[in-house]
């Protein structure tokens, strides 16, 4: 009897110690596994499919010699031009946007890497804010100031309004074939006005005005004008005056920034360029740009400047994004903090829109088209 029971404690016990074994095995398999998916992930995401730049801290190989120790860094400006975003996503703005002061960051950490040899700005823009375009061309001009290497724009199809305030502080401006350069003009703030409308269907971005039922309108204000912008009423020819004198100033500031950089008179800048875009050759022939070439030829042209021969590789800033295994993860498990969760694409597209509506509403804009049509998108 005794024999069996102790047969019995002793299968028990094997039992219980295969069951904690197994758990164990599959904690530590599952710790193992979100520490693969974190730094695999961010191995993947910041090296991005070209892997790594060998000897290079920050920065992703793009194209070139892949030994090589002369670096050649590729800064994307492209879409809209903001200043800094609403929230830090932490994921690429699928082309609608470029954020300054980011453009900036990315400049200000370059000059500390004796690798970097020279910087490409890479140009596909309507242009956007006034302080987001400035910030591109100050950190462009505080990078070459303190690192004495070159700096090379090159215009793939359209750099307009602050797309051109952005890239006249380099050291030469190139545009492929096709491109359209140009656009020196401001926007003031926009809104629309609905005279004597009785009801809204679907809302000011909805259906459109219709003439059922009736419309009460309360603003408390203090302040004359504080309610300009008033879908509702008409600005007064004072709040007129106020603007026009403010979208004066700065396209003021804008001729005298391209006519300074680009050693072209102002007097050719407002009376022959006016807000125009203009083909390559025009724009060359205005001074706005330096030549045609295509990327590799821009690229060959920087390499020069920067007396490093074809003995370079280009690499680009890093992402700094949680790969899509740490995020189904996150997800699926809580295992990530909330922080580490990137917002959906859709959700990115959403706030962006809202930022660049708001930009257009409220701020003048160096910007090329009709920024309403952002809101209407």
């Amino acid at each position: 009897m005794s024999e069996m029971r102790d047969g019995l404690l002793r299968g028990l016990g094997m039992s219980m110690g295969l069951a904690i074994g197994l758990f164990l095995f599959m904690g530590l398999g599952l710790i193992l596994l979100v520490m693969f998916a974190v730094g695999l992930g961010a191995g993947i995401s910041q090296a991005g499919l070209g892997g790594p730049a060998p000897g290079t801290a920050g920065y992703t190989y793009v194209s070139g010699t892949r030994t090589s120790k002369n670096k050649l860094l590729s800064v994307r400006v492209s879409g809209i031009i903001l200043g800094s975003p609403a929230r830090e996503f932490g994921v690429p703005m699928f082309g609608e946007a470029t954020f300054g002061y980011s453009v900036r960051r990315t400049l200000d950490e370059a000059a500390s890497d004796t690798n970097i040899k020279g910087v490409i700005l890479h140009l596909q823009t309507p242009g956007g804010t006034i302080f987001g375009a400035r910030a591109i061309h100050e950190a462009v001009v505080a990078y070459r100031k303190k690192t004495s290497r070159p700096v090379v724009a090159y215009v793939e199809g359209l750099s307009a309004s602050g797309g051109v305030m952005a890239m006249v502080g380099a050291d030469k401006i190139y545009a492929d074939h096709g491109s359209l350069v140009g656009s020196i003009g401001v926007i003031g703030p926009q809104w629309l006005f609905y005279n004597k409308p009785v009801a809204v269907d679907g809302g000011l971005f909805g259906q459109g005005i219709t003439t059922r039922d009736g419309i009460e309108q309360t603003i408390v204000t203090a302040g004359r004008g504080k309610d300009l912008g008033n879908p509702f009423r008409r600005p007064t020819e004072e709040e007129l005056a106020v603007l026009q004198r403010g979208v004066d100033e700065e396209y003021a500031h804008f001729v005298g920034h391209v006519a300074a950089n680009r050693k072209i008179e102002e007097a050719t800048i407002r009376d022959r360029m006016g807000a125009h875009v203009f083909d390559n050759v025009e724009a060359q022939r205005l001074g706005l740009i330096d030549g045609t070439k295509d990327k590799p030829g821009a690229l060959a042209a920087l390499a020069d400047l920067a007396k490093v021969g074809r003995d370079y590789q280009v690499v680009r800033p890093l992402m700094d994004q949680p790969s899509l295994l740490a995020q189904m993860l996150s997800t699926r498990f809580g295992l990530a903090s909330a922080e580490a969760a990137v917002p959906s694409a859709s959700d990115v597209q959403r706030e962006l829109r809202l930022e660049i509506c708001s930009a257009a509403q409220r701020y003048p804009l160096a910007y090329h088209g009709d920024p309403a049509s952002l809101c209407r998108q």
